[in-house]
């Protein structure tokens, strides 16, 4: 009876120490989360440079179209962060919030600038809620959840600067305030594992959450059913960027209907299709035809970026360091002609040491030491550990000599 409970239990047991070791023991999706990070900066940053021109009619001194909606906003006080009366300090503020968003993209000082970009983004967005859309919504929800994260292992200035606080702390201990300083941790690695990786379940959670209620959503209507719901957008002239790829799609009837239920099958079955490695490139490509035809035939590229950006989780590290390795090939050209200081800001080719780093010139340096000792020895001279091994016993002598008679 015991070895049967044993072996029923066994495999619970398993799974659970394999779910204790992914949260506790390392952080994960490293690369996906710093291919969000730059992803949701550039959409976000995108919106701002579009809007630029009509910033005042939108969220500025000439919004005043939208105070009904201002009075019955939920976020209360944070939207009169941007309420300023003078278009001079609004423009400021504004372009303030650009430079938050060109931090959060190279990744300096990423935790705070992250904060930063979700509250400022939200405080001018809700200034005029009519204007904004799902993107800003799944923004802002991301950016709150990047703070706990670590969002700057890859492709940022913050991983620049960890590499030489690593270095500097293995020459002595760094305080507290250095290692805060050089983006290192100092709390015990598995509570930051954990708080990471709980952050990124939440997320992954709220991406499944969307796409499967918007999926059932659409499901119950008449006309995804019948297959001609994407007719109706896609006739609008606010919709058409390119008003011949529209009139393509809205006359070819199969056309149209397969594509209405594409997009109601790719959302409803991405979370299932991740289970499998098969399914999962199925069901990433899948999303990624939809978010790229949402930007082209609807005109919401920012929109479509800032979905894709919290996707880019689901992507394997494996399949980033072979992009890495792809575009450090092709960047090399281009590398090698950088000046010296533009150079030292870029990550090290893989496999390689950060030739730049006081590390790498104390190792360089012991390494010619090695070299001028061995040349200054003379040709025929052997080291007295080389003599010892050379000389054998007369013992063991004399008894190979009697064995071999």
């Amino acid at each position: 009876m015991t070895t049967i409970r044993d072996q029923l239990l066994r495999p619970i047991q398993e799974g659970t120490l394999r779910s204790q070791g992914w949260l506790l023991l390392r952080k994960n999706a490293l690369y996906g989360l710093s291919a969000t990070r730059i992803l949701v900066g550039v959409a976000m940053l995108g919106v701002l440079l579009t809007n630029f021109g009509s910033r005042h009619v939108l969220w500025g001194v000439g919004s005043f179209w939208a105070e009904p909606y201002r009075e019955t906003n939920a976020f209360g006080g944070l939207v009169d962060l941007f309420g300023v009366e003078s278009p001079a300090l609004f423009t400021l503020m504004y372009l303030a919030l650009i430079g938050v968003a060109v931090a959060v993209i190279i990744g300096w000082r990423t935790r705070l600038t992250t904060l930063l970009l979700a509250l400022g983004m939200a405080a001018l967005v809700e200034r005029a809620s009519p204007m904004g859309d799902q993107g800003d919504n799944i923004a802002r929800i991301g950016l709150l959840l990047m703070v706990l994260m670590s969002t700057a292992e890859h492709w940022s200035l913050d991983a620049r600067r960890r590499r030489l606080g690593e270095q500097r702390a293995a020459r002595g201990e760094l305080s507290v305030g250095m290692r805060l300083w050089h983006s290192m941790p100092v709390l015990p690695a598995w509570w930051t594992n954990l708080l990471h990786n709980g952050a990124l379940i939440a997320l992954a959670c709220q991406i499944f959450i969307l796409y499967t209620a918007s999926a059932l959503y659409k499901v119950q209507g008449s006309t995804w059913q019948a297959g001609t719901a994407l007719y109706y957008p896609l006739s609008l002239h606010e919709y058409g960027v390119f008003p011949w790829l529209n009139s393509l799609v809205t006359g070819n009837p199969v056309l149209l209907t397969t594509l209405t239920y594409f997009s109601v099958y790719v959302q409803l079955f991405f979370a299932v299709g991740l289970l499998h490695p098969v399914t999962r490139r199925l069901a990433l490509i899948g999303i990624v035809l939809l978010h790229g035809g949402i930007a082209v035939m609807m005109g919401l590229p920012w929109f479509s970026l800032a979905m894709l950006a919290f996707d880019a989780i689901f992507v394997s590290d494996r399949t980033y360091r072979f992009l890495e390795r792809l575009a450090a090939a092709a960047g090399a050209p281009l590398r090698a002609r950088l000046p010296g200081p533009l150079k030292r800001l870029l990550p090290p080719p893989q496999g390689q040491s950060d030739q730049t780093s006081p590390g790498y010139e104390a190792a360089a340096q012991q390494g010619e030491l090695k070299k001028q000792k061995k040349v200054q020895q003379p040709k025929g001279h052997k080291s007295k550990d080389q003599d010892q091994k050379g000389k054998v016993p007369k013992d063991e002598a004399v008894d190979a000599g009697s064995h071999r008679r």
